[in-house]
């Protein structure tokens, strides 16, 4: 009996607790979940807490703000437990559902935002930090927050300075500091700016004020540790970093993160002061820090006990750089290898092009060290598969942005082209920011409300960029793995020589493949030799700048190219495929003289062009990549504004036109038809695209935009096509100059239809003149439709324009037929079929005369 009133008690306890729940509003069920998952953070709560965010369809405003509230706390936990990009993406909610409902009555700056862009710089993702700091700068400036405008100033100081952009940063601080004097944070960032800027004096004197305020402060004592670091002073250096640690470990809330960062500046001192074993005891206690399971007998960590952590990257960069000092060559390319895994999950989170960039510059530095180490390896061991690693490291840095974006289009499902249109959405409104930024008369307010409406759609890509990554994950693990012997065989089936150049800060390696040759070296030696041999680069392609500078000196053009010839170690070959790096993609090879020869007629010269058939490729895997032979069956989308009656005329590009369309089946969208939206509603029923017009390169300031008739279409709206096409024309100026990014090369106009998926593009280097390029077109399209050949048809055309005679001297000096160069899928030379149906034709007239007599005979 006692059993079953035991029952009754329990029923009516669970009925009255169910009816509790019943009655309870949902932004109760929020509130209650999200207090249960804070008190305990458990797997168990977090799920709970999400399915009563997500379960909940109610939208009015207190609603929305509790859902806010819980995704800013889940984000918070996810930070402290070291999970950063979950972190990224319930911040990224939150700030969505609290600016698109228009919420109110919540900081949503100091609990949001702030963490949010904080995350942004850790995980490299700079460009969306960017955009998160100035958001929340002009939020606070138009909701009155001084406080939180300081921080986000201090903050965006601190992504400048991680960019590399010192000068920025300081200019930011400095204005701030006047009107905030007395802020140790905002002097500390700027001392900071000035040390990164070289001056130690302006360095010491904040440090000084600082210290002299606040001794015990952390961050300080740091930055003083680097400035003694950079005098050589490393007994006061290591001082300082070990009082700083002091300082650390009696502080509760130091987080692991800050101990480790701490140890590493120790690691790097010990490192420059030759003190190798004390380097690696620091370097132990870092990984001590940042892996829990990590023991101190293994030396270098794990695979398995690798994440996504910069500081976890640096520390492994910075074992290797020990292990090399200490002659262990294997066990330090295994440190960096390491150090590059990292590397790639940091990089796989990253999905706004701009960081991508400033991470592949980071690869660089690393790369320079690991190909001194296999070029070592190999002298010593004369084994080829230290030139095989050498080549993978090569070509894994070299266009790897451009590789993976149309990786990426070609594999993903629909919601790939969600991400385009938010990409064409992002490019819009980048302009329209920078038209504003640019405007004499800037209007603050709209420039506001740009940025926001910018932020939101990063916002939009970053969630649906976070719900496809699985696919992501499973699309990269299928990227194929090159060899040398496909390389190899690839070359020596289509009796081509490969050359690929590596410019590292004080070194140039070379490697040359073909038939009979594997080789690789290095060509530059030294800082002074690597300085002599940019120079040489330089001044030869300061021979481009203007139609007149070749002709003025004949001679001197000579002498600078023959040397620099000779400086790039080119080896004799008929079909010559270039991979350059750096500086080197902006030197047209075939211009550059072979021998010596006094003669002022330039077809009399030995240009590379005559014993050389000139291609370009970005690296060794897009080379094996590029295949299929060029169809006879083609049609062409030209593109030519023309601008008649106006300084910008292109008289000469109507004889392009008129050629091509004789020659292949051609849509012409001429004068007020070649606009933006024409030309991107027709490009996908082509399959070579031909742009006639004007173009702007870019600069360090400024993007590259090709001109429409309409209007400027600029880089970054490029980048949110897609095309399919077989050859891409860029027939205008500079289409090929851009800002130079390690590893990546020019920022061009070439490079964003190559990212926007044409993977065969012919385009110039300077300023081309209008009619040289419609002769040098002319001849191109005619050999085209002969030899079906995308790159021969180019050194064909560049021969073809050399010997005309009905073209003056002046006028066949590289400056205008040098300009233009392939990058793409290298075609074997075909005859057109044309001739086969005359020939036909030939051969059924007689066989027809013969057949006519024959039957007369017969009936006769």
């Amino acid at each position: 009996m006692e059993v079953l009133k035991r029952y009754i008690l329990s029923f009516f306890f669970l009925f009255y607790l169910g009816i509790i729940v019943a009655q309870q509003q949902p932004v109760d069920i929020i509130y209650s979940n999200l207090d249960a998952f804070l008190e305990q953070p458990n797997p168990e709560n977090l799920s709970k807490l999400q399915n009563s965010i997500e379960n909940t369809s109610a939208t009015d405003s207190e609603i929305q703000l509790a859902k806010t509230i819980a995704y800013c706390n889940i984000g918070y936990v996810e930070a402290q437990n070291g999970s950063l990009q979950k972190a990224i993406d319930v911040y990224e909610k939150a700030k969505q559902l609290y600016f698109s409902e228009g919420l109110s009555n919540y900081d949503i700056i100091e609990y949001c935002l702030k963490p949010l862009g904080n995350l942004y710089i850790k995980s490299q993702a700079l460009s969306e930090a960017e955009t998160i700091i100035k958001h929340y700068i002009l939020y606070a400036k138009e909701t009155g927050q001084s406080k939180q405008e300081t921080s986000g100033i201090i903050n965006l100081s601190v992504l400048y300075h991680n960019r590399g952009e010192f000068e920025k940063a300081k200019n930011i601080l400095v204005q701030t500091l006047n009107q905030n004097p007395s802020n140790l944070d905002l002097k500390l960032n700027l001392a900071s700016a000035y040390f990164a800027l070289n001056d130690t004096k302006e360095t010491k004197i904040l440090l000084k004020s600082i210290l002299s305020t606040n001794s015990q402060n952390v961050q300080a004592l740091q930055l003083l540790a680097q400035v003694n670091l950079s005098e050589k002073e490393y007994d006061n250096a290591s001082s300082n970093l070990k009082n700083a640690l002091k300082l650390l470990q009696n502080d509760p809330k130091t987080k692991a993160r800050e101990t480790a960062k701490l140890h590493l500046s120790l690691a790097e001192t010990y490192l420059a002061a030759n003190q190798l074993s004390n380097s690696f005891s620091e370097i132990q206690k870092v990984y001590a820090q940042l892996i829990l399971s990590y023991k101190m007998e293994q030396s270098l960590p794990k695979k398995e006990q690798l994440y996504a952590e910069t500081t976890l990257m640096d520390v492994l960069d910075l074992h290797g750089n020990v292990l090399s000092k200490q002659g262990k060559p294997e066990d330090a390319l295994e440190a960096f290898d390491l150090a590059t895994e990292v590397n790639d999950f940091l990089f796989a989170q990253l999905y706004i092009q701009d960081s991508k960039l400033i991470a592949q510059q980071n690869v660089k530095h690393r790369s320079e060290l690991m190909m001194e180490l296999f070029y070592q390896q190999y002298i010593s061991t004369k084994n080829v598969e230290w030139i095989e690693k050498a080549i993978k490291l090569d070509s894994k840095i070299k266009g790897r942005i451009v590789a993976d974006a149309n990786f990426l289009k070609g594999k993903l499902n629909e919601k790939s082209s969600q991400f385009q249109q938010l990409q064409k959405e992002l490019g819009t409104l980048g302009e329209e920011i920078q038209k504003q930024v640019q405007n004499k008369n800037l209007d603050y307010s709209k420039l506001a409300t740009l940025q926001k409406e910018y932020s939101f759609v990063l916002t939009k890509q970053r969630i649906l960029y976070d719900s496809i990554q699985s696919e992501i994950a499973s699309v990269s693990q299928t990227k194929t793995v090159f060899c040398l012997d496909e390389i190899k065989k690839k070359a020596t089936t289509l009796n081509q020589t490969l050359v690929s150049y590596f410019i590292g800060s004080e070194t140039v390696y070379q490697f040359i493949i073909s038939e009979e040759k594997t080789l690789f070296k290095k060509i530059v030696n030294s800082k002074d030799e690597k300085e002599q041999f940019t120079e040489a680069i330089r001044s030869y392609n300061h021979f481009f700048n203007s139609p007149t500078t070749i002709n003025n000196d004949i001679p001197f053009f000579a002498e600078v190219s023959l040397k620099l010839y000779k400086e790039l170690q080119l080896p004799k070959a008929q079909n010559l495929i270039i991979i350059p790096d750096g500086i080197l993609s902006f030197v047209p090879f075939q211009t550059l003289l072979t021998s010596k020869k006094q003669t002022f007629q330039y077809n009399e010269m030995p240009f590379l062009v005559f014993e050389s058939a000139i291609s370009y490729s970005v690296s060794f895997s897009e080379y094996l990549k590029n295949t299929g032979s060029f169809k006879e069956k083609q049609s062409v989308l030209g593109l030519f504004p023309v601008f008649k009656n106006t300084p910008q005329e292109l008289g000469y590009s109507v004889f392009e036109a008129e050629v091509i369309a004789k020659l292949f089946p051609t849509d012409l969208l001429m004068e007020s038809k070649a606009s933006a939206s024409n030309f991107i509603e027709n490009a996908s029923s082509h399959s070579i695209l031909h742009l006639s017009t004007h173009a702007i390169g870019g600069t360090f300031n400024s993007e590259p935009s090709i001109q429409f008739y309409d209007r400027n279409f600029s880089l970054e709206e490029l980048y949110g096509l897609q095309f399919s096409s077989q050859l891409v024309v860029l027939s205008a100026c500079d289409t090929g100059v851009g800002k130079v990014v390690k590893g990546e090369g020019a920022l061009s106009l070439a490079r964003g239809f190559r990212y926007a998926g044409a993977p065969n593009v012919l385009f110039s280097l300077w300023q081309v003149n209008d009619k040289s390029t419609a002769q040098l077109m002319d001849y191109y399209y005619q050999n085209l439709k002969n030899i079906q050949s995308r790159n021969l048809s180019l050194h064909q055309a560049s021969l073809n324009y050399l010997q005309d005679a009905t073209i003056d001297n002046a006028r066949k000096s590289p400056y205008y037929w040098g300009a233009f160069v392939y990058y793409g899928t290298t075609d074997a030379p075909q005859e057109s079929t044309d001739w086969l149906w005359v020939f036909l034709l030939l051969a059924i007239i007689p066989l027809g005369g013969i057949a006519v007599w024959y039957f007369k005979r017969r009936r006769s």
